[in-house]
C-alpha cells in the first residue's frame, strides 16, 4: 500500500509505465507507487519479470547476424504493432 499521501497506481498505470521503471527514468513519486502496486500485485511482479527477462534476451540478440527471413518478420510484426496502436 502506498504512504497515505500517494494515491494507489492500477495495473493498467504499471503497464504504462513499466517501460520507464525499468529505464530507471521514472519520478521518485511514481516509482514509489509502482513498488507499492509491486509489493501487493503477484501478477503484476510476474510481468514485470518478464519484461526484465525479455529486455535482457534483446540485449544478447545482434541484429546484423539474423538471417534476413527473421530480420523482415522482425520488421514486419514490429509495423504492424505500431500501425495498430
Amino acid at each position: 500500500m502506498p504512504a497515505p499521501d500517494l494515491p494507489e497506481m492500477p495495473c493498467q498505470e504499471l503497464v504504462e509505465r513499466v517501460s520507464d521503471y525499468l529505464d530507471g527514468a521514472l519520478g521518485e513519486r511514481d516509482r514509489l507507487r509502482l513498488e507499492a502496486h509491486l509489493a501487493e500485485c503477484e501478477d503484476c511482479v510476474r510481468y514485470v519479470a518478464q519484461l526484465r527477462e525479455t529486455v535482457r534476451i534483446a540485449g544478447t540478440v545482434q541484429l546484423d547476424r539474423l538471417d534476413p527471413r527473421a530480420h523482415d518478420a522482425l520488421a514486419a510484426a514490429f509495423a504492424a504493432w505500431a500501425a495498430s496502436r
